[in-house]
C-alpha cells in the first residue's frame, strides 16, 4: 500500500480542502501571478497550501480515494490512515518533522503548536508544467539620451539642396503677391459685375438674337374700307415692303437650323418613368418594342448625361401625376423608377 501523503497530495490537484481525520486539514488557495519588482522574477498563478489543525472530522474523501486506488475496502483504508496519524504525532513529539511528500513539512514550535511549512509543487491544473523565471530588467534611454541620438544619426545637409530649398522660398515670395493681385482686384472693382458667366461654359448654346425692321406703316390719311378682295389686292400692292438685309436673312435661318436639331423631347414633361437605359442604341429599341407588346406607350427621350438612351414609359409635366402613375407601372415593370429630365 502507497503511503498515505501519497495519496494527500494527488487529491489536492482536484479539492481544495483534504482532511486527515484526528490530524487536521490542508487547504489550497489560489495565487494569481506575480512580478518582483527588484528580482524581477515572474511566477506563474498557482495554489497556496495552509494546514489547519480543527479540521479533524472524518468527510470520507481520503479513506475512499485509498479504497478506490489500493483496490481495498473502506474499513482497510481507515485503518491506514489512522496508522499514518499515530506515527506523525509520535514524531511530532520527539521533536521530529513529518515530512509529506509534495505537500509540506509538518513541526512543533517552542509553545507545542503544529506548524506547517508548504513546498515548492504548484496545484493547480491550469498553471501545471510552469515554473518561475528571471528576467533581465529592460534597460531605457532617457529622453535626453534619445535626442542626442536621434541628432547624431542625421546625416549633414547638402549644400546643393540648400540653395534648391532657397530658390524655392524666393519664387513663393515672388509669386504671391500676384496671386493676390489677382484675386483682389476683381472683387474690388467692378470687373466681374457686367460678366456674362454663361459665355465661359463651352456647352451652353448661344442664342442669336435678331432685330426685325418694324413693318407698321403709320399714315394719317384714312384708308377706305375694302368691300371685296380685289380692292384688298390693290391696297396691299400701294404699301410699300421694307427691305431686309442679306444678313438678316442668314441669322434666321442659322437660328432655325439650331432649333431642328435640338432634342425632340417635349420640355414641358419634366418628369419621366423610366424603364431602362442603354448604352447601344439597338437594345434600346428592342426593349422599347418588348414595351409596346405590354400595351406600355413607351419612348425614348433622348440620352442622360452618362451617355446611355432612355427608355420612358410614360411623361408628365408634375411629379405628383407620375407619382399617381408609378404604381400602374411597376406592376408590368417593377424596376421602373422617376426621372426628372
Amino acid at each position: 500500500m502507497q503511503k498515505v501523503d501519497k495519496h494527500i497530495s494527488e487529491l489536492l490537484y482536484e479539492h481544495d480542502c483534504v482532511i486527515v481525520p484526528s490530524f487536521g486539514g490542508f487547504i489550497t488557495n489560489y495565487l494569481p501571478a506575480k512580478i518582483h519588482p527588484t528580482q524581477h522574477t515572474f511566477s506563474p498563478p498557482s495554489k497556496s497550501i495552509v494546514f489547519n489543525k480543527n479540521l479533524k472530522n472524518n468527510d470520507g474523501l481520503l479513506a475512499n480515494f485509498i479504497a478506490a486506488s489500493e483496490n481495498t475496502n473502506y474499513n482497510d483504508a481507515l485503518k491506514c490512515i489512522n496508522h499514518f496519524v499515530h506515527l506523525s504525532f509520535v514524531q511530532l513529539n520527539n521533536g521530529e518533522k513529518v515530512n509529506i511528500d509534495d505537500v509540506g513539512v509538518l513541526y512543533l514550535d517552542i509553545e507545542r503548536n503544529i506548524q506547517f511549512e508548504p513546498a515548492n509543487t504548484n496545484f493547480l491544473l491550469d498553471a501545471f508544467g510552469m515554473s518561475p523565471f528571471q528576467s533581465p530588467a529592460i534597460k531605457r534611454d532617457t529622453v535626453a539620451k534619445r535626442i542626442e541620438k536621434e541628432i547624431k544619426d542625421r546625416g549633414a545637409i547638402p549644400l546643393e539642396k540648400k540653395r534648391t530649398n532657397v530658390k524655392r522660398y524666393v519664387a513663393l515670395a515672388m509669386a504671391a503677391p500676384i496671386v493676390f493681385a489677382m484675386i483682389w482686384i476683381p472683387l474690388k472693382t467692378d470687373l466681374l459685375k457686367n460678366m456674362n458667366y454663361s459665355n465661359i461654359n463651352p456647352f451652353t448654346s448661344k442664342e442669336i438674337r435678331t432685330a426685325l425692321p418694324n413693318t407698321s406703316v403709320k399714315s394719317s390719311i384714312a384708308l377706305p374700307v375694302p368691300n371685296n378682295d380685289t380692292t384688298v389686292a390693290k391696297l396691299a400692292a400701294k404699301i410699300p415692303t421694307p427691305p431686309v438685309s442679306t444678313a438678316l436673312v442668314e441669322l434666321v435661318k442659322a437660328d432655325t437650323t439650331s432649333v431642328i436639331n435640338a432634342s425632340t423631347v417635349n420640355l414641358k414633361f419634366k418628369f419621366h418613368l423610366v424603364a431602362g437605359c442603354f448604352q447601344i442604341e439597338e437594345n434600346a429599341l428592342n426593349f422599347l418594342n418588348t414595351l409596346k407588346q405590354q400595351n406600355i406607350s413607351a419612348s425614348i427621350i433622348g440620352k442622360n448625361n452618362k451617355g446611355l438612351y432612355v427608355v420612358s414609359c410614360a411623361d408628365f409635366a408634375t411629379r405628383k401625376e407620375a407619382l399617381n402613375e408609378l404604381e400602374n407601372i411597376r406592376k408590368l415593370q417593377p424596376s421602373t423608377w422617376l426621372y426628372r429630365n
